[in-house]
Parts: C-alpha cells; sequence; structure tokens
C-alpha cells in the first residue's frame, strides 16, 4: 500500500480537496482506497458525506488494533477512518507514549494489503497527527496554492520532510501540487515556475484550478469526479492521478523513486 500524507502548514491551500479527489481519481482507475482523516475539524470526513463513527481516527491512535472496526463506505467508491473533536485530546494524550509518532503506521500494518492507496489529511500544524502521518507515509504531498505566502510556507514542509526522513522514515520521499492555479495571472504563473526551480523533479506537471466547484462539492458530500465530472477540477485531479500512478508504477519497475531527498536549499530561496 502507498500512503500519502496530504500536509502543508498552511490551511486553505487544498489539502482536504486533494485528499478527497486525488483518491476518488486514483479509484476510478480501479485502485483500492483508503481516505483518512487526520484533523480535528474532521472537514474530510464531512467532505465524503459522513458523520464521525463509534470508532474514528482517534481511538485508532491510542489502539492501532482497532483500525478495522473504523473503515466505512465513503463517496467516490473509497474507504474512510473519519475524525472526530476527540481527536484534539488524543493528540495531548500521546505526549505520554514512550514513541508516539510509530502508532499510525502499527495501525496501517494491519490493513497494507486490502488497499492500493491511501491518503492521509493532515492539519495545518506541526502536531503528533502530522508526524503520525508521515513517520506512515510513502510520499509527503504537499499542495501548494499559487500565490506567495504559500511559497514560503513550503519552505517549513521541506524541512520537517528532512527532519522526519532524519528521525523517523528513511524512506518518506516529498512531492508537491500546484492548487488553486488561475493560468490568467502573471503572479499564479511565478508562483509555480519558482517552485520548479527551487525543488527541480518533485512539483508534478499537473496543476489543479482555481474553480468554484471544487469548493461546492463538499457540501453535498460528493467528490468533485461525482459532482461535475466534466469540470476542469475534474480534469485536473485526474490528470494528476494519472501522473501519480504512472510514477508509482515506474518507480516499482526501476526501484528509482522521484522525491526522494528533499533541497534544503528551498527555506532560503522563499525566504
Amino acid at each position: 500500500m502507498l500512503i500519502y500524507a496530504i500536509t502543508s502548514q498552511k490551511g486553505g491551500v487544498g489539502k482536504t480537496t486533494t485528499a478527497i479527489n486525488l483518491g476518488a481519481a486514483i479509484a476510478e482507475q480501479g485502485k483500492r482506497v483508503l481516505l483518512i482523516d487526520l484533523d480535528p475539524q474532521g472537514s474530510l470526513t464531512a467532505g465524503v458525506g459522513k458523520a464521525p463513527g463509534a470508532v474514528s481516527i482517534g481511538d485508532i491512535l491510542l489502539d492501532p488494533s482497532r483500525i478495522l472496526d473504523s473503515i466505512t463506505p465513503c463517496a467516490g467508491g473509497m474507504k474512510l477512518v473519519p475524525a472526530s473533536a476527540h481527536l484534539a485530546n488524543v493528540l495531548v494524550e500521546l505526549d505520554s507514549f514512550e514513541s508516539p509518532a510509530f502508532q499510525l503506521q502499527r495501525a496501517l500494518a494491519g490493513v497494507k494489503d486490502l488497499f492500493d492507496y491511501c491518503m492521509i489529511d493532515c492539519p495545518p500544524s506541526l502536531s503528533h497527527a502530522t508526524t503520525n502521518a508521515m513517520t506512515a507515509a510513502s510520499v509527503a504531498l504537499v499542495p501548494l496554492q499559487c500565490e506567495f505566502l504559500s511559497l514560503r510556507g513550503l519552505a517549513d514542509v521541506t524541512e520537517i520532510t528532512a527532519t522526519v526522513k532524519e528521525s523517523t522514515n528513511t524512506n518518506l520521499r516529498m512531492r508537491v501540487v500546484a492548487t488553486m492555479f488561475d493560468k490568467r495571472t502573471i503572479h499564479a504563473q511565478d508562483v509555480l515556475r519558482e517552485a520548479r526551480a527551487a525543488l527541480p523533479g518533485l512539483v508534478y506537471e499537473s496543476v489543479i484550478p482555481r474553480t468554484i466547484r471544487l469548493a461546492e462539492a463538499p457540501a453535498v458530500g460528493q467528490t468533485i469526479l461525482e459532482f461535475a465530472t466534466d469540470s476542469n477540477g475534474s480534469f485536473g485531479y485526474r490528470a494528476l492521478a494519472q501522473e501519480v500512478l504512472e510514477e508509482e508504477s515506474r518507480n516499482a519497475t526501476t526501484g528509482r523513486y522521484t522525491g526522494g531527498d528533499a533541497q534544503p536549499t528551498y527555506a532560503q530561496r522563499a525566504a
């Protein structure tokens, strides 16, 4: 199972939207996809039309053996481990654990043969939620809103990814996807160009356009592929999914993994 931690220290850049719709586009290609909501706000859970169940991600972090009890079907033919407000208290409780960063990894080991891909929606903060996600992940996928402040936030994730690689997950790779891209503005094009120059080979060619349809879909608990299948948002996530699938297939064949090393010089370029 390939695990993607959708992460950024900046809010409002499209993490939840990417987790849901990239997952749905991959599921559309016949892959078994698990979504995990690791944000106490539960936006991903609500966005796929679900409510917190009797067992949620907070319970799993405390007792990884319960993960099968939490998995439920959701939009887009995917499965979900939901979040609840209880997660905020659990993240505090994890302070007392001897190795708190590995709880999610332990849980996912029990379902690794049941799914092909797992998309983890992380909160916009560095907490036990984010470190658990990145410790368990194959890839730290960073949505880059095509604005300057988001570009600065990308530097933080680059440094965090490097730290996680050194401490709890030596195999972690980093990839970046441009979101909320408005091709009509020079600013958006400049931000994307700067990101690609600073992180060569780590920014996907596919971009996610700025469109109101992506914001409307979660209100009815649907993915963009269900809500507006012929929209620019659907096209963007389908193109991204194809790029992800082709890259992972190529990686598995060659044993060479794109994004194995983050570029620490990026923080200096974005400062």
